[in-house]
């Protein structure tokens, strides 16, 4: 049976290279490219599947997600997770990318093992607006580290090709190749192709994301023969080890691999850089790589599933230097630093030590055939209760939040109003479990109830999903029927395409696109406002407007803290038997832009 473990396999040792041009050597100096370095490898397709997790940077589950695998894509669910069960991929380098409004772009580069699930966790960064220039130039100072600085007259608007004047909103974010989730936040994997179209691997300095939008937000980037200055940050641990010069590297979104774009000059504790366009920009030192796989199981010959192998280089002083997660076949395989002797510790999903032995140094490729970790199985627990609402009423349309051993995981309420959830421990002593239930009809959540829990089923009795309100809602009535929406059960999306023009994009549970509205307005400020289109499927059949009609604004908060709330009364279409039907809208949502 396939699981998300084998995805996890691929994404380890693709990411061995990631985590390895993290750390530093112990002589001082990065380590040297390999004198014959390969070139990158001719293209193989394989047909595999891939499954995993996006969460934010609270590591709370980011729910409608869009995940994007070679032609598939799929949506994350109430707990961050996406299936792919099939798709064809790049067997070397796999990219799964993932797209969230208010978020940059999450990606992972996996090396694919045909047949098997791949399994990845990909943590989105937010993305905030870290200052604002003018079509003159200026500078601002990236919150996270580092600056970024702009020559006048250097904007181009990527909608039209046209030169963009007026306030550029510059949103960045240092990512620290130090930091602990260094690995999870940083897109693809640190393997590069050098200016020689020589493929590498890759030793990070500090990465900074960047994109820009104009005053009605749209999207910009650098005009033709510009450049900005990019100013990075030298992590105090890495400072000594840091070259004079190092190459600078762009993200491809396309290949899922870094590409060599010039050089960055150290100066004091910085590197600083221009460049010419803007992406996910990285400063990386270059070193040689060959190929490393090995199949991982326990005692009894099963595939060890989901498991984390991180490497380090025996020489280094920093803790890893490369890590990545077994697929539900026990694979794992990708990229290592050549003629490196390397420690291998193999940890179970609940980072617990179970295995660990030297290996390499290594000059060509690798095979470490099979290798045999003793596993104890993981403790089983079980939650269940019930859930209220304001009027004593079993909820029917809610969920409820349980976080555990540090991660947040959401069960939805039965029609009966109870819910059951399962957890697999590896460690069964006692823990608190914190529950939050939410009633979707009512926009409340309750309270949290806290429990002591260790093992077997534990009865958290009634919760009551009454006290606060639900920030963000969508509720409608369409022929005497009523339909809720709402965060973070729900996926609601406002996204827009001039000064004053939005769009309302709201999906149900898990992203099932199958129940969904989609709204056009256009407004400023609160009042009466233009509604110029309304689409909604109620999950048998869709309705649509024939005209305009008049939105009645009742909130305008400010971009990027405040919400826009309103409501209408329509008629709508049926697509299928062209008769009308009323509809009465309400909702409120996040002003991301």
């Amino acid at each position: 049976m396939k699981s998300t473990l084998s995805l996890a396999i691929a994404t380890l040792f693709a990411t061995l290279l990631i985590t390895f041009s993290c750390q530093k050597s112990s002589h001082g100096d990065p380590d040297p490219t390999d004198p014959n370095p390969p070139k990158p490898p001719a293209i193989e397709y394989v047909t595999a599947g891939v499954s995993g997790r996006v969460v934010d940077d609270a590591n709370q589950p980011v729910n409608a997600a869009v995940v994007k695998v070679g032609a598939a894509s799929a949506t994350t669910d109430i707990n961050g997770n996406f299936t792919i069960a099939s798709v064809s991929l790049n067997k070397n380098a796999g990219l799964v990318k993932v797209e969230k409004d208010g978020f940059f772009l999450g990606s992972r580069t996996i090396v694919v093992n045909a047949g098997a699930t791949s399994n990845v966790t990909i943590q989105l960064i937010p993305k905030k607006v870290a200052g604002t220039v003018t079509t003159g130039g200026g500078s601002v100072t990236v919150p996270s580290g580092g600056t970024i600085a702009f020559t006048g007259n250097s904007f181009t608007n990527t909608g039209n090709n046209s030169a963009y004047t007026g306030t550029v909103s510059v949103s960045a974010f240092f990512i620290n190749p130090e930091a602990a989730n260094f690995k999870e936040i940083m897109p693809g994997a640190l393997r590069g192709i050098n200016a020689s179209n020589e493929e590498t691997g890759l030793q990070s300095f500090g990465m900074m994301a960047v994109e820009l939008n104009g005053a009605g937000g749209e999207k910009l980037q650098l005009a033709t023969g510009k450049t900005a200055t990019i100013t990075f940050p030298i992590p105090t641990s890495l400072l000594s080890l840091a070259p004079a010069t190092i190459p600078l590297w762009s993200f491809n979104d396309s290949s899922g691999l870094w590409k060599e774009e010039g050089t960055a000059t150290k100066q004091g504790s910085n590197y600083i850089g221009t460049v010419g366009h803007f992406s996910f920009w990285n400063c990386d030192y270059p070193y040689g790589v060959v190929d490393l796989k090995a199949t991982i199981k326990d005692q009894n010959g099963n595939p060890l599933y989901p498991a984390q192998v991180i490497l380090k280089v025996k020489t280094d002083t920093v803790t890893i230097s490369g890590y990545g997660n077994t697929d539900n076949i026990g694979f794992v395989g990708g990229k290592i630093p050549i003629n490196k002797a390397l420690q291998m510790n193999v940890y179970n999903k609940c980072n617990t030590l179970l295995y660990t032995r030297d290996i390499g140094p290594f000059s060509t490729t690798a095979d470490l055939g099979t290798i045999t970790v003793p596993n104890n199985s993981t403790s089983q627990l079980t939650i269940t209760g019930s859930v209220l609402n304001c009027n004593a009423v079993f909820v029917t349309n809610g969920f409820v939040d349980v976080l555990l051993d540090g991660v947040h995981n959401r069960v939805l309420v039965k029609n009966d109003g109870t819910f059951s959830i399962v957890f697999d421990r590896c460690n069964p002593t006692t823990a608190t479990a914190t529950l939050t239930a939410y009633d979707l009809s009512n926009n409340q959540n309750g309270s949290s109830t806290i429990l002591s829990v260790s093992t077997g089923t534990v009865k958290a009795g009634v919760l009551n999903a009454c006290g606060n309100t639900i920030a963000e809602f969508a509720n409608y009535t369409l022929n005497g029927v009523t339909y809720n929406f709402a965060t973070p059960a729900d996926s609601m999306s406002l996204n827009k395409s001039s000064a004053t023009s939005y769009s309302l994009w709201v999906t149900r549970k898990g992203g099932n696109f199958n129940e969904s509205t989609y709204i056009d307005f256009t407004a400023s400020a609160t009042g009466a406002a233009p509604l110029t289109g309304v689409y909604i499927n109620t999950g048998t059949r869709g309705y649509y407007s024939t005209g305009t009609g008049t939105v009645n604004i009742t909130e305008f908060g400010a971009a990027g803290t405040g919400f826009i709330a309103g409501n209408f009364t329509t008629t709508l279409t049926d697509t299928i038997t062209a008769q009308t039907a009323p509809v009465n809208y309400t909702f409120r949502v996040k002003r991301t832009q």
